[in-house]
């Protein structure tokens, strides 16, 4: 009897070693992340890194595809993310990823957005500083913020809080704790939720970038119509109106917003109601601005209304991703992709060792996709290559 069960196992082990080597010929492997270039998609320096399952795939992959790649003379795989593919004339522009000149367009796939505040698990006043004088109007509590601006004249700013911080390329850590990154990012979302009280109240939601500030305006009318606004204010206080609209709403329902810039493309969603989107060609440069850099001054982010009252939750400020312009290929002037290349970028820019300094990858060397995290078990999930345009 004992003699059968060793047998037994011995058989089971060898089927093990055999699915694992099948495994690992035919389907796919499992590789470590000990970097911190492609944080936070993948954690690299927290508690020792993490391990992905990696599938192999022989199609192309796409654009923001994440990939494992072995480049000739290297020691180890490298897990990127795909910017360039076969063909195309790519640069790093300002931050920006262009294709071929051109921005990307809203209607393709972009990475995921980064988030760098989070009403749910973080404090407002860390990141929104209240004044004294805004104070009175707010009633703040975990997760919510209760504002009662009746008595703010209309576009008012004592109604506003204010991301008094830099936006730069910071991140949210495993545990919800603010990672601070070093470089200025240019693309931000505000999204969340909120229940609009009162008729004639207006909701704001403000992004600047450079010289110009950005604001989403809601109103709820008294014919049952709500209008909105995309606004634009450059530094010589020059006010224009970029797009509008008027849907029916009702009021008192809690919805969700969302108001973004990316890609010199804003676009402002309440649930509800058709998208409001606004295109503009560049952005004028800050007065402050005197070696014209490209680079923003003052409040990045704005929130809050006038008029009347909300009730916000669940508030969250993201960002896109941020190339830095370190490195020989790509930046400083186009990169022609040759037919079987690839250009390779990190996620965490300025941590990141990728195509922007040895150059584009060929197809033959990348190995496959990653597809999920297995370890440690804390952290299993699922990788999401990108979104859809919006």
């Amino acid at each position: 009897m004992k003699r059968s069960r060793l047998v037994r196992a011995a058989w089971t082990l060898a089927a093990i070693a055999v699915l694992v080597l099948v495994t690992r010929t035919f389907v796919g492997d499992v590789y470590h992340v000990d970097s911190a270039s492609m944080e936070p998609t993948l954690w690299g320096t927290e508690g020792g890194g993490e391990w992905v399952f990696v599938r192999y795939d022989a199609d192309m992959p796409d654009r923001h595809d994440l990939v494992v790649a072995q480049r000739i003379g290297d020691d180890a795989p490298i897990v990127k993310r795909v910017a360039g593919k076969p063909g195309e004339r790519v640069q790093i522009v300002g931050g920006d990823l262009l294709v071929d000149g051109k921005q990307l367009p809203e209607s393709g796939a972009h990475p995921p957005w980064l988030c760098v505040f989070d009403q749910r698990t973080t404090a407002l006043e860390d990141r929104f500083p209240i004044s004294a004088a805004r104070r009175a109007l707010w009633r703040i509590e975990t997760g919510r913020a209760t504002l009662d601006a009746r008595a703010v004249p209309r576009n008012g700013d004592m109604g506003l809080v204010l991301l008094h911080d830099p936006l730069n390329d910071d991140y949210l850590g495993p545990k919800g704790e603010l990672v601070r990154g070093g470089n200025q990012v240019n693309d931000a979302r505000i999204e969340g939720r909120v229940r609009i009280l009162d008729v004639g109240s207006q909701m704001r939601l403000g992004l600047s970038e450079q010289g110009d500030l950005f604001e989403a305006l809601v109103r709820p009318l008294d014919d049952g119509q709500w209008e909105l606004a995309i606004t634009r204010r450059n530094a010589a206080d020059e006010l224009s109106t970029m797009a509008g609209a008027r849907v029916p709403l009702s009021l008192g329902t809690e919805r969700r917003f969302a108001f973004q810039n990316r890609d010199n493309l804003l676009r402002l969603e309440v649930e509800g109601a058709p998208p409001l989107v606004a295109a503009y060609r560049e952005n004028k440069g800050h007065p402050s601005d005197q070696l014209q850099e490209g680079r923003s001054f003052g409040y990045r982010v704005w929130w809050g209304g006038d008029r009347g009252r909300f009730e916000f939750s669940g508030v969250r400020v993201l960002r896109d991703l941020c190339h830095t312009d370190r490195g020989a290929y790509g930046v400083s002037a186009p990169l022609e992709l040759g037919p079987d290349e690839y250009y390779l970028l990190g996620d965490y820019s300025g941590q990141s060792r990728d195509s922007r300094e040895w150059g584009p990858v060929r197809a033959d060397e990348i190995i496959g996709r990653p597809v999920a995290v297995v370890w440690p078990p804390s952290r299993w999930r699922r990788l999401t290559a990108s979104e859809s345009g919006s």
